[in-house]
């Protein structure tokens, strides 16, 4: 997870999203889906008003490499799911915010009312306890759990305890991250329910999570922290997206919208057979295979083009070893794209020499900005930074120039792909997934996509 501040950019960037869940129940589906609003919309409670451009890019790029320290630090559990209550029907829409998806829960009962960090590359949910020894601020208060009356910790001889930290037949979590971030305390069962659309909760029972008892000091927002904690979206068995199986068919779509869009843009994010991918003559659906992983969603790269041509990367580079390192992961929660040094030490050469040899453009030397490449140009109607690709097993996503540069000033363009530096991982980033809608069949192992105009879908 790393460690994470709440940091705005301006309305020409994509930025790390946020989600706030309100349920809307829809008979006759097994299926719902999240309305997506940006963070930076006036109405937003999370939209901080004193950053300066400066603060905002560089804490923007500062959240993506604590995405990749994240994804290169997860330790994988082998348990399986064990969830067998009833659930109805649920249709949830969902806001987009700016950097987090952040879901609105009430656990327990009586309800406590929270938001929690929606983390696609993680599958562990827990949330700041009451009486918790080590605790970030949290501007509401914490989870009572011993005043619920539907709270029970889980003993140890649950399925979902494993690893199997027990003290006195209760099972404990505990999560590190490679950045120092880390939560431990006691691994529960509780009531969540989530706000209908209208009035109303839909309610789901023993779901498991963790209740944050020893707490990293600013995971989060260091100002003003509204995040309680985190809602765990991939693949593990401790996955939200595992224990409401029956209604999530391990299924979810979403459809990220362009930089330009304005504060009053939204999209959803679909689950279930609410999650549909349709293409038409001129946008073929393209399927590549997930690897299998329990956290984060991996994909097997074959090579990187620029204006079609393949560039000269050892595949090595871009694949997922044995050991579960490397590899390359796409991750709606990362604005920027980052690439193992060696694969970026080519990208970087090619669009180089490329715009220096078509428009005879130099990149500025000291650029101020937290991006490794910007250049001080006014392009004209025919000038235009290459288009970049990524080829997958069987599919080939097309990312255009304007997903590779974007305007961070006047003329002054930066290129929204960057090197991981030290970290040994790959993370397709947010800024290259717009106007796509991807879908993510993990019980088939696969992952969809086609080109969509994705405002208000």
């Amino acid at each position: 997870m790393g460690t994470r501040s709440l940091y705005d950019v301006p309305t020409v960037f994509w930025s790390l999203l946020t989600l706030l869940i309100h349920m809307h129940t829809r008979l006759g589906t097994n299926g719902f889906n999240i309305k997506l609003i940006p963070k930076y919309s006036i109405d937003s409670v999370l939209f901080p008003k004193n950053l300066s451009q400066q603060e905002k890019q560089n804490r923007l790029v500062e959240l993506s490499k604590t995405r990749a320290l994240h994804f290169q630090s997860l330790n994988f559990a082998n348990a399986i799911n064990s969830t067998k209550q009833g659930i109805k029907v649920l249709q949830p829409s969902v806001q987009r915010y700016d950097q987090f998806y952040v879901a609105e829960v009430a656990i327990g009962t009586p309800p406590y009312h929270v938001l929690l960090l929606v983390d696609t590359g993680s599958e562990k949910t827990w949330v700041q306890g009451e009486g918790c020894s080590k605790c970030f601020d949290l501007i509401y208060d914490n989870f009572e759990y011993e005043n619920s009356q539907t709270y029970s910790m889980v003993s140890c001889d649950h399925v979902l305890c494993n690893p199997r930290i027990c003290i006195d037949n209760v099972c404990h979590y505990s999560i590190t991250y490679e950045d120092d971030d880390s939560s431990k305390g006691y691994l529960s069962s509780e009531t969540f329910k989530f706000p209908m659309r209208e009035d109303g909760y839909v309610t789901y029972e023993n779901v498991i999570f963790g209740v944050g008892m020893e707490n990293s000091e600013n995971p989060f927002m260091s100002d003003g922290n509204v995040i309680g904690g985190v809602f765990g979206l991939a693949n593990g068995p401790r996955s939200i997206l595992r224990q409401l199986e029956r209604h999530t068919h391990l299924r979810f779509s979403y459809c990220l919208f362009d930089f330009t869009s304005g504060p009053e843009t939204y999209t959803y994010l679909h689950f279930g057979d609410d999650a549909q991918i349709i293409g038409n003559d001129q946008a073929m659906v393209q399927t590549t295979s997930l690897l299998p992983h329990d956290d984060g969603y991996y994909l097997e790269v074959l090579g990187i083009t620029m204006n079609g041509n393949l560039l000269p990367i050892n595949p090595r580079d871009l694949q997922l070893r044995e050991d579960s390192s490397g590899g390359f992961i796409i991750d709606s929660g990362a604005i920027v794209t980052y690439l193992v040094p060696n694969a970026y030490s080519v990208v970087r050469n090619e669009v180089l020499r490329y715009l220096e040899e078509a428009y005879d453009w130099n990149p500025m030397e000291n650029t101020g900005q937290p991006f490794d490449l910007c250049y001080r140009v006014q392009p004209t109607e025919n000038q235009k930074f290459p288009s970049l690709g990524i080829t997958f097993v069987g599919a080939h996503l097309e990312l255009g120039s304007h997903r590779v540069f974007n305007s961070i000033e006047d003329n002054i363009y930066c290129m929204f792909i960057t090197s991981s530096a030290v970290l040994d991982v790959n993370i397709l980033g947010a800024a290259q997934q717009q106007d796509y809608r991807f879908l993510f069949d993990v019980g088939a192992g696969l992952m969809q996509f086609v080109p969509e105009k994705c405002q208000f879908n």
